[in-house]
């Protein structure tokens, strides 16, 4: 197989030949229009390929059963789709998002949003927002049920700043155990890409004052 590997350099500053493709050490660029330089997502990408079944308790949970590997001071974009389901329980429950690891953040802003219903096709009012500004695992607020049969959607999209390199673990939350496990369905996905160093704002493309 054969590779096109480019060395980690300056970025041709506020004026970037339209076509070119760069590579900072953080994050690859390329450029289609004028100054409109862009980022290229080289994602690190995880799908669920079967079910996975979690456990009946109160306390974090590993989404996919597994964790990425982050760098030092990089920004990272990302975004996750996880689909729950469980049958057996009937203890009033919210379900809600976060992350773990071994990675320490700078800071991190994402927004959650979570659905729980008894029925599939989900219809129902039973809806939660979420603004996530630390990586602890928090409940969707409103998202709440004591039903048996559960369906669950949690949908996120946001952006990490981490300070030292490591793993990087996304969880789900209930805020009581609901009598029966839920399982992580085939199809969830989570993907994660650098965007930029850390340490200050991350400007790609032609903004301006």
């Amino acid at each position: 197989m054969s590779s096109i590997v480019l060395t980690a350099d300056t970025v041709l500053g506020t004026t970037p030949a339209i076509g070119s493709v760069e590579f900072d050490g953080k994050a690859f660029y390329n450029t289609a229009q004028g100054t409109q330089r862009g980022i290229i997502p080289g994602a690190q990408f995880f799908r669920l390929n079967s079910d996975l079944v979690g456990a009946n308790v109160a306390t974090a949970q590993n989404v996919f059963g597994v964790s990425v590997t982050l760098s030092t001071s990089t920004v990272y974009a990302f975004e996750g789709i996880y689909l729950f389901t469980k049958t057996v329980g009937a203890t009033n429950h919210s379900i809600g998002t976060g992350f773990g690891g071994s990675a320490t953040l700078n800071n991190i802003g994402y927004s959650s949003q979570g659905v729980l219903s008894s029925l599939n096709p989900i219809s129902t009012s039973n809806f939660g927002d979420f603004l996530g500004t630390t990586a602890t695992a928090t409940a969707v607020t409103g998202v709440v049920s004591g039903s048996a049969t559960l369906f669950s959607i949690l949908k996120l999209k946001g952006t990490v700043s981490i300070n030292g390199g490591g793993t990087f673990t996304p969880q789900y939350i209930l805020s009581a155990a609901p009598g029966g496990a839920y399982s992580t369905v085939a199809g969830s996905y989570f993907l994660i890409y650098p965007i930029g160093a850390a340490g200050a704002n991350i400007s790609v493309g032609a903004w301006a004052p």
